[in-house]
């Protein structure tokens, strides 16, 4: 029942990640997506991953090569949205969970990504 949601949240997180990373790099682009199974205590779940096309993105949320979502990421990822964090709260959270700093700029494309209406429980 969860594992839809933390697949949504997950790939807004990642559709963030890649845009930050685009606006950083000249002469780059969105190169479609792979789709790869994730496991986690919820159930598994295909994950769609953006792809660019220089293939120097590296997703932080879902490393390169990981098949496991950790619980506590799972609950991070469901925290955060649920709990209506400020940006800069937010931008904590991921600070002390991936040692990464995200801008409040990248938390925005990342709730922006998520619409509310099309969650299911």
């Amino acid at each position: 029942m969860l594992a839809p949601l933390i697949k949504q949240l997950t790939e807004a997180v990642l559709e963030a990640e890649i845009e930050s990373h685009l606006s950083t790099e000249i002469n780059n682009r969105k190169n479609g997506k792979s789709s790869k199974t994730m496991k986690s205590s919820v159930g598994t779940f295909d994950l769609d991953v953006p792809r660019d096309r220089n293939s120097s993105f590296e997703p932080e949320i879902v490393k390169k090569h990981q098949t496991h979502i950790s619980e506590q990421l799972e609950q991070k990822i469901l925290s955060l949205y649920a709990l209506g964090n400020s940006y800069s709260q937010i931008s904590e959270h991921i600070d002390e969970m991936y040692g990464v700093e995200f801008s409040k700029a990248t938390i925005s494309s990342i709730t922006d990504e998520v619409p509310l209406e099309g969650i299911k429980l």
